[in-house]
C-alpha cells in the first residue's frame, strides 16, 4: 500500500523536508513526530500529540502489562546501542523496529551525522529484583540506568560468591544504596550465609530474572 500524499504542496515527507530550512519550533515538532509516525500526513502530525505515540516519559506504575514488557525490550535496545550496536542492530536482534524504538525510548535516542545514538545514561523507570537487607528478595521500581547497571553488577557477583564461596567481590557493594521511584532506599544484601537462606527458598534459583 502506497503512503498518502504528505500534503498539498508536497508528494512525500522528503520533498517538503528539503524544500526550505526546517528550523523553526513548527517544524522541528513535525520531524520529530514523523520519526514515531513515518506514514502520517502533515496534517495528521500536526494533530498528533507526543505523549500518544511516546511512551518514554511514563511512569512504571501507569503502563500497562504489555507496555512493561515492551519497556523491558527497549532497555535492551539500549544495552547494545551502548556496547556499540546500531539501531538496525539492536532492533532486528529482538525482531523489533525503529518505530518501536522510538516510541518506548524517546529522547533517549538522538540522531548525530545521520546515525541514531544512545544517551549515555537515562532516567527510564522499570522494576527489577534485588536481594535487598533486610527484606531478601524483592522488586524495586529502579529510576535510572546508573541503578540498573548497579544491580546487573550486584547479580554478577552474587552468582560468582554463591558458586564460589568467596564473598570478597560483594564487598563494593557493602554501603551502596539503590532509590526507588517512591524514595525508598535500599541496601544490597551482602552477607554470604543470608545469601545462601535466600538462594533455599527460590523455586528455580537458576532461573531467576533481575528484571520482573
Amino acid at each position: 500500500m502506497s503512503r498518502p500524499q504528505f500534503s498539498k504542496e508536497y508528494r512525500t515527507y522528503g520533498e517538503w523536508l528539503k524544500a526550505q530550512p526546517r528550523t523553526s519550533r513548527y517544524a522541528k515538532e513535525i520531524i520529530r513526530k514523523h520519526q514515531y509516525s513515518p506514514d502520517k500526513s502533515l496534517k495528521q502530525l500536526r494533530n498528533l500529540r507526543i505523549g500518544d505515540v511516546d511512551l518514554s516519559n511514563v511512569s512504571w506504575q501507569s503502563l500497562t502489562s504489555q507496555e512493561k514488557r515492551n519497556r523491558n525490550l527497549s532497555l535492551q535496545i539500549l544495552r547494545s546501542m551502548r556496547k556499540g550496536d546500531s539501531l538496525t542492530q539492536a532492533t532486528e536482534q529482538l525482531g523489533l523496529t525503529k518505530e518501536f524504538a522510538l516510541e518506548h525510548l524517546g529522547t533517549r535516542l538522538q540522531k548525530e551525522g545521520g546515525n541514531w545514538k544512545a544517551t549515555k545514561t537515562d532516567s527510564l523507570q522499570s522494576e527489577m529484583m534485588i536481594y535487598a537487607e533486610g527484606h531478601g528478595v524483592t522488586s524495586i521500581v529502579v529510576t535510572n540506568s546508573r541503578d540498573r547497571s548497579r544491580i546487573g553488577k550486584y547479580f554478577s557477583a552474587l552468582q560468582k560468591a554463591l558458586k564460589t564461596g568467596d564473598p570478597s567481590g560483594l564487598e563494593k557493594f557493602k554501603d551502596m544504596k539503590i532509590k526507588d521511584a517512591n524514595g525508598k532506599e535500599y541496601r544490597f544484601e551482602t552477607d554470604l550465609e543470608e545469601l545462601y537462606e535466600i538462594q533455599d527458598t527460590q523455586e528455580e534459583p537458576e532461573f531467576f530474572e533481575i528484571y520482573a
